[in-house]
């Protein structure tokens, strides 16, 4: 059946246009709701992210929000807002200006019709999560449009490809987590730390060799270990004494690097699934001054030393 608009009543007879009114009397009666997508508005916002500090230095966070404001100035979007602009792993959802954006976009008093983003890894690589993201955005109107990987996504086809660009995404940060964890578990096997250096010790370069050494605070965290193993001190005593030398650490710390057997030439990692690997780091303590500091340990787990009654 034609829809008669507004403007096509111009010119129909008077008892048409009588019968139009009554008809309209009963539009309150109904049935089914304006889709969403019926009410698509010219409003957006950016949303940018790299992966890493090292890329936030680097120039892609500023290419990223060029390319994005010049894809909103051509598409005529009215930009309402900007977010990311840092670091954010996008292997999980849960995002400080990730979700500051989904809110935004939930709350704002200016519909918001699409989210702007470089590639869709940009927006999301969890996968069937970020699917399931996109669906709800697309069911209050919200749609995400990448500027690298333009499709229609208020067309079926296009949501089809963007699902596709989406798993592929999860994918491919599957597959580089599985080359990472292979390259951590061999240089494990081979004794070589590869994360950042522990309390009290500094990376340093010999030619191509990275190496692990004892630096100043290390030697005073030698001085706490023997304190503990001989004099049975509590680890509060020794953190107040290491205090009163410099050293300002925590509880929890004190605690961690007692039972850290990185200390004594050993490595442990949850790579490694429980094993226990000896590593080239330079060694703080002996392995006979950890295991007696963790046999003390045991004995005084709460701070604190038990006087017997003379």
């Amino acid at each position: 059946m034609e829809t008669i608009t507004t403007k096509s009543r111009k010119g129909l007879h008077p008892n048409v246009k009588d019968e139009l009114t009554e008809i309209t009397i009963f539009d309150q009666f109904g049935k089914g709701k304006i889709l969403a997508s019926k009410r698509l508005t010219n409003n957006c916002v950016i949303y940018t992210r790299v992966s890493s500090k090292r890329q936030e230095a680097g120039y892609s966070l500023d290419t990223q929000l060029k390319d994005n404001m010049e894809f909103a100035r051509k598409s005529e979007y009215n930009v309402l807002g900007y977010f990311g602009g840092t670091y954010e792993s996008a292997s999980t959802d849960e995002r400080k200006e990730f979700n500051r954006m989904l809110q935004f976009c939930k709350k704002s008093k200016d519909k918001v019709t699409y989210i702007i983003v470089h590639m869709v890894d940009r927006f999301s690589r969890s996968g069937a999560n970020a699917i399931y993201i996109k669906e709800q955005l697309k069911s209050n109107g919200i749609y995400i449009m990448s500027v690298r990987q333009p499709v229609d996504v208020t067309t079926t086809s296009g949501d089809f490809q963007q699902n596709i660009q989406m798993i592929f995404s999860h994918y491919d940060n599957q597959v580089r987590k599985e080359k990472c964890v292979s390259g951590i578990k061999e240089a494990l096997s081979r004794g070589e730390w590869c994360h950042g250096a522990p309390k009290g010790y500094e990376i340093v370069y010999e030619g191509s060799s990275r190496k692990l050494k004892m630096n100043a605070e290390g030697k005073l965290l030698r001085k706490a270990f023997l304190w503990k193993a001989n004099e049975g001190l509590s680890n509060e005593e020794c953190r107040q004494r290491l205090a009163k030398l410099g050293l300002k650490i925590t509880f929890q710390m004190m605690s961690r690097i007692f039972k850290n057997p990185f200390y004594c030439g050993l490595i442990a990692h949850n790579l490694l699934e429980g094993r226990i690997l000896e590593g080239n780091q330079e060694i703080t303590i002996s392995k006979e001054i950890f295991l007696k500091v963790n046999e003390v340990q045991q004995q005084n787990s709460h701070g604190f030393k038990w006087i017997p009654e003379q």
